[in-house]
């Protein structure tokens, strides 16, 4: 039973510890009108800024995955993701043979503007991450919360189904975990007041 087995706990985006992760501070600028995200800057050196192939949106519902049951690999793209809106879960697993951190597995929580605060009575700007997942690091998204989440991604390859990999839970044995990923593992935590 999954329950006897040992969880994931999530993590805030500046905690992740896997090797070429990179994690920049951002913030949601918000006032009585919205907010206003920088999501990925020219100057982001650290996660490839200049490297610039496309950017994409999308809208995740609660209770959905992108996969439920399989990692997403790549061997030549980055991926950088910021959540706009919502919260997400962001798992990932060094995959690559030759890193420092193989073998390590993380749930990353993402939060972007909340719902109930879409708009503030006075200027309040609120701490927000962007994430990089470098190639050979697995990585799957889920929606874990009561809320859909908007999700940015700026890669630095344009989309190419050659290049996207992917791996089933079941095959990749996880050794923290006693067994492969699913999304039963996670175990979430409230967040920080």
């Amino acid at each position: 039973m999954t329950s006897d087995l040992p969880r994931l706990r999530t993590i805030s985006p500046e905690a992740s510890r896997i090797s070429s992760v990179n994690v920049v501070p951002r913030t949601l600028h918000g006032d009585p009108r919205g907010f206003l995200l920088e999501t990925h800057r020219r100057d982001d050196r650290s996660v490839e800024g200049d490297h610039f192939a496309m950017t994409y949106v999308s809208v995740t519902v609660p209770g959905e995955f992108r996969d439920r049951d399989r990692w997403h690999i790549h061997k030549r793209q980055t991926d950088r993701f910021v959540v706009a809106l919502g919260e997400m879960i962001l798992a990932l697993y060094d995959h690559r043979e030759a890193s420092p951190t193989h073998g390590r597995i993380e749930a990353i929580r993402m939060v972007g503007a909340p719902y109930d605060r879409l708009s503030r009575p006075t200027k309040e700007d609120v701490a927000t991450f962007l994430v990089s997942v470098p190639p050979g690091v697995c990585h799957c998204i889920g929606n874990l919360s009561r809320h859909p989440f908007v999700l940015v991604n700026s890669p630095t390859e344009l989309y190419d189904p050659a290049d996207e990999g992917r791996l089933p839970f079941a095959g990749v044995h996880i050794d923290s975990l006693e067994g492969p990923f699913d999304w039963t593992r996670v175990a979430i935590e409230p967040p920080s007041p």
